[in-house]
C-alpha cells in the first residue's frame, strides 16, 4: 500500500501515521494507494476547524473518497478513516455475495 500524507504540521503527520496503522490494519491487502490531505480552516464565526480529504484506490480499481470537517484533529482523522474502513467492508460483502450467487 502506497501512502501519501499532505499536511504542514509535523505533529499532525505523526498522529496520522499512528491512526493509519491502527485503523487500516485489517484492510491493507485491499488498498493499493491512499492519499490523505489535512488543512486547518476557519468557519465564518472564526472557529478553527480541520478539513480532511481521504482518497483511496482499492486493488480492484475502485476509488473511495471521503471528506470530513471537525474541530479536533483526532476526531476528523478517526471519522474519515472509519468511513473508509466501513466502505471497504461493505464492498467486500457485496463482492462476496456476487461470488456465491
Amino acid at each position: 500500500m502506497h501512502v501519501h500524507i499532505d499536511t504542514t504540521d509535523d505533529v499532525a503527520r505523526e498522529r496520522v501515521i499512528q491512526l493509519l496503522q491502527f485503523a487500516l490494519n485489517g484492510q491493507r491487502e485491499d488498498i493499493d494507494s491512499l492519499q490523505l490531505d489535512i488543512e486547518t480552516i476557519r468557519n465564518p464565526l472564526g472557529t478553527k476547524l480541520h478539513h480532511c480529504r481521504l482518497h483511496a484506490l482499492l486493488r480492484q480499481g475502485q476509488p473511495i473518497e471521503v471528506e470530513e470537517v471537525q474541530s479536533s484533529l483526532d476526531l476528523v482523522l478517526t471519522r474519515a478513516l472509519d468511513r473508509c474502513v466501513r466502505t471497504i467492508q461493505r464492498r467486500r460483502r457485496v463482492t462476496a455475495r456476487r461470488h456465491f450467487t
